[in-house]
């Protein structure tokens, strides 16, 4: 992938030895996050949104797509994703935002409708925890590794190895509401599943109703294929 390919050319005059670098790279866990120009990732997608006149519910699928790079140091290279959205295989393609993305050997920072999430930090070690929002302005939320090593199967492909990210596991509270953020990479591949629900029950009067989900989001979005982009 680039990323391993910039990092052995700015880095094997120091250490003169690249087979030892890309050990220490697949130690760190950077394959956890591949990024290389023209390769991108297809997904399915259910997504809820709340209001107070009721819910709206969006079927579609999702493409993230890497169109350009940028080395900004020795150990960091910046990502730029586009990523399109239509309604189904038959739709065409739509462009609905473009991310960025920076990786190093110590984390990976991801730059989601202008705002900054460290998404991993490196090296990848179960129960470890980090700050998701160090690189903005919002309150401190501690993401952790969960399980690794985890085997799973999504449109008839096999992955291994798969590492979950817990952004939040608070489940549902009967006087709030509910907020599990759970991402899943897989090695070589990057993302394959995200579930983020976080939504809040009707209060009125100091009373809950925990038939009513006034506010918030459900996101279901399931990898369904990936690959490259040719010339």
């Amino acid at each position: 992938m680039q990323y391993y390919k910039l990092l052995l050319i700015s880095l094997v005059v120091c250490f003169g030895c690249t087979s030892e670098l890309e050990t220490d790279f697949s130690r760190l866990g950077v394959q956890y996050f591949p990024m290389e120009v023209g390769a991108y990732r297809i997904y399915d997608v259910h997504d809820t949104n709340y209001y107070l006149i009721g819910p709206e519910e969006e079927n579609y699928q999702l493409k993230e797509e890497v169109v350009d790079s940028t080395i900004i140091s020795d150990t960091e290279v910046t990502y730029q994703l586009h990523r399109s959205k239509r309604a189904d295989e038959t739709a065409v393609w739509k462009l609905d935002s473009v991310w960025t993305t920076s990786i190093n050997t110590t984390r990976v920072v991801a730059v989601e409708n202008n705002v900054s999430f460290v998404k991993l930090v490196f090296p990848i070690e179960e129960d470890l925890s980090w700050d998701g929002n160090s690189y903005n302005n919002r309150q401190s939320e501690f993401y952790q590794y969960g399980e690794s090593q985890i085997d799973t199967v999504l449109a008839e492909q096999a992955f291994t190895n798969v590492v979950q990210v817990i952004q939040s596991d608070q489940g549902i509270d009967p006087l709030i509401g509910r907020d599990d953020r759970l991402e899943y990479y897989a090695p070589e591949v990057g993302l394959i599943i995200k579930y983020h629900a976080k939504w809040a029950y009707d209060q009125e009067d100091g009373i809950v109703n925990t038939d009513k989900i006034v506010a918030g989001r459900q996101l279901e979005q399931t990898l369904i294929t990936y690959g490259k982009k040719q010339d």
